[in-house]
């Protein structure tokens, strides 16, 4: 049977996504903290280069997406779907592209991880994240950008068969990225094919790892060539070299892992490099990709509770479990590779159903296990055959869609017409829509009046577009919007001189929301800050996340009674949003009001706690030591406090740990 590409509505169980903030998160706001880097443990040059250092990476100009529930309603999603006689594969380009289902017909086996509902959590780059498929993670560190964004996405058809294109322009590499999925004909092999293309005329850093969520059972084992792993190692979370197959115990079943782990296979000198998750009988997905894509990894929250609730929190209770095996272009995570000016960095991924022998599958010796799942890779894909396809895709990537069934954002157009030039051969950024400020910025400098009245969506930081509001500022005359735009540029690049100077000459000329916040945020006391962060809420159309900010100053500053009062003035709807009822309970433990704390803590199911976050179980900790110490009339002792916790330990739906506690 020939592949087939069709439209169709998905019907599922989803929880409320809102409108990205208008709010810019600098780096200092971000939940990776910006502090010394550990260092890495027995790694070689190329599995260290181009290292990223913890928390100085910015997300701007992206806009983060915080607004979401855990309210789950009938939805429905747009979705496309490829297949053929042996598989098929559902993909959301409302939601980044994600490949939500692959399954192999003949069997009827789910090959991926296949959610029932869409529950966004605080995992991406831009906070809302959701678990299940595959999920194509460029060209930053983290889950993409574009995970609960729309991609574009379009069908072009071939002599072989049809392609699903799926792309969009990275804003902070300032280069594209497409995947395009190709199907053959009775073929039960899934064909992705990654192209990347820097349009500047200067070097890029980039990052590529390809996501996939595998099903997750009992017995569940992890294949990958490997004369050691790279693995993070605790306490200091150090990047280091570890022995893999271990000695004293099988690491290849993520099962037997208690706390959260990442396991970076690395076989140098392999032929030929793949990873599978099979399940006790060997039923399982194996993937291959061209030599490109150098790293594999696997990923499992743990089997501690913690890391179990967070996959249920991830989608429904007792239905969550998965685990991850990716594949990326540098050998971990932890790093970026280099595109050359004009470069086109390509790849082919494979994936396929595998059905192996049990018994080797499941060898004491992982290695004879892993030849054993090679041999099976060999049968099922040649090397030839995928080095046959790939040619065939590089050939199609630059050719362009012959169908469009979705758009993505207008910054893709926006970058070709400030650049005077295309971005890439055979991708279509246009879009349909009025012309804004960003548009007329782009488009020539000159803003009109229409669109200096309002605040435009979004943000712009880089170079190229900092020098276009420079110029149109000189131009017209500089205004409110654009002084505002070149205040958060500058504080983005830490210049902070530039940026008061910016902010100053926005409120003269307008008094404006944003301005008061980014003057709060340049204060160098907190009592200036909570001046300014006071002007920027009573100001026109000052939105609600700024009312979470400004609540979170209150509390970092330990201004206690300042936060009560801004809290009980705001609106009812504004009061009840889970960071300010969060901030309200920790200076209710802070005060020794346990019962507010208790209550607070169980108002309501918390939808926006970050991974690796331990608020929740750390404010259940102070609950249980301030009523443990009320009760014995003295302070607790390290014993005492254990045993407490023992006999009332941190409730399910506060439990979202990645490591268990220490006391």
């Amino acid at each position: 049977m020939n592949a087939i590409i069709r439209t169709e509505k998905l019907s599922l169980p989803m929880s409320r996504l809102g409108e990205p903030s208008n709010l810019p998160r600098f780096r200092w706001q971000q939940p990776m903290p910006n502090r010394e880097t550990p260092p890495n443990f027995g790694l070689s040059p190329e599995e260290s280069s181009h290292g990223f250092e913890w928390g100085e990476d910015s997300i701007l100009p992206y806009q983060v997406s915080d607004d979401y529930d855990r309210d789950l309603r009938d939805g429905e999603l747009d979705v496309l779907v490829i297949e053929n006689s042996r598989l098929r594969a559902v993909v959301a380009p409302s939601l980044g592209g994600r490949l939500l289902e692959l399954k192999d017909l003949a069997s009827g086996r789910d090959l991926v991880f296949r959610n029932p509902v869409f529950q966004p959590a605080n995992l991406a780059a831009l906070n809302a994240w959701f678990s299940g498929g595959i999920e194509w993670n460029g060209l930053i560190p983290g889950h993409t950008a574009f995970t609960c964004a729309p991609v574009f996405a379009g069908v072009r058809n071939t002599p072989q068969g049809p392609i699903l294109r799926l792309y969009e322009f990275d804003r902070i590499v300032e280069a594209t990225w497409q995947v395009d999925l190709f199907l053959p004909t009775d073929s039960a092999v899934l064909y992705a094919h990654g192209r990347i293309v820097n349009p500047a005329a200067e070097m890029r850093l980039a990052y590529w790892w390809t996501n996939v969520a595998a099903p997750m059972q009992p017995g569940t084992r992890v294949l990958s060539p490997a004369d050691y792993s790279i693995e993070h190692i605790w306490p200091g979370n150090n990047l280091g070299r570890c022995e893999f197959p271990r000695a004293d115990w099988d690491a290849s079943y993520p099962e037997h892992w208690e706390n959260a782990t990442s396991v970076f296979f690395r076989a140098p000198e392999a032929p030929r490099l793949f990873i599978a998750s099979v399940d006790r009988d060997g039923h399982g997905l194996l993937q291959t990709a061209t030599h490109e894509m150098q790293g594999r990894k696997f990923f499992y929250f743990g089997s501690a509770i913690g890391g179990q609730n967070w996959m249920d929190y991830l989608s429904q209770p007792g239905k969550g479990n998965y685990l991850e095996i990716q594949s990326g272009v540098a050998p971990t995570q932890n790093q970026r590779f280099e595109l050359a000016p004009g470069e086109q960095r390509e790849w082919t991924e494979a994936y396929m159903p595998t059905s192996l022998d049990a018994g080797q599958a499941h060898a004491a010796d992982y290695r004879a296990a892993t030849a054993h799942a090679g041999r099976e890779l060999d049968a099922l894909l040649p090397a030839d055959e995928l080095a046959r396809i790939d040619a065939f895709l590089r050939e199609q990537a630059r050719l362009p869609l012959d169908v469009r069934h979705s758009s993505g954002t207008s910054w893709g157009v926006r970058q070709e017409r400030l650049l005077g030039r295309k971005l890439a051969e055979g991708l279509d950024f246009s879009v349909d829509g009025a012309a804004g400020f960003w548009d007329e910025l782009a488009g020539g400098g000159t803003v009109s009046a229409a669109n200096l009245t309002d605040m435009p969506s979004g943000t712009a930081v880089s170079a190229v577009w900092v020098d276009r509001l420079a110029a149109s500022a000189n131009a017209q005359g500089e205004t409110w919007l654009h002084a505002l735009m070149l205040a958060t540029a500058a504080l983005d690049r830490d210049d902070r001189d530039a940026a008061r100077r910016h902010v100053a000459q926005s409120l003269s000329l307008r008094p404006n929301w944003a301005a008061y916040r980014l003057e709060a945020l340049l204060a160098d006391t907190p009592e200036v800050a909570s001046q300014s962060y006071l002007r920027a809420w009573s100001a026109e159309g000052a939105p609600p996340e700024l009312a979470i900010e400004i609540a979170q100053h209150f509390m970092a500053a330990r201004r206690s009674a300042e936060l009560k009062a801004f809290v009980d003035a705001l609106p009812a709807a504004v009061r009840d949003k889970e960071r300010i009822i969060l901030a309200r309970a920790v200076v209710a433990a802070d005060d020794g009001d346990f019962d507010e704390l208790e209550r607070l803590l169980f108002s309501r199911s918390f939808a926006s706690i970050r991974e690796g976050e331990t608020l929740l179980s750390d404010l259940w900790v102070r609950l249980r030591r301030g009523r443990l110490d009320a009760g014995l009339k003295r302070a607790a002792s390290a014993d005492e406090i254990k045993a407490d916790l023992k006999a009332h330990p941190v409730p399910r739906e506060l439990n979202l740990r990645m490591h268990e506690i220490e006391t």
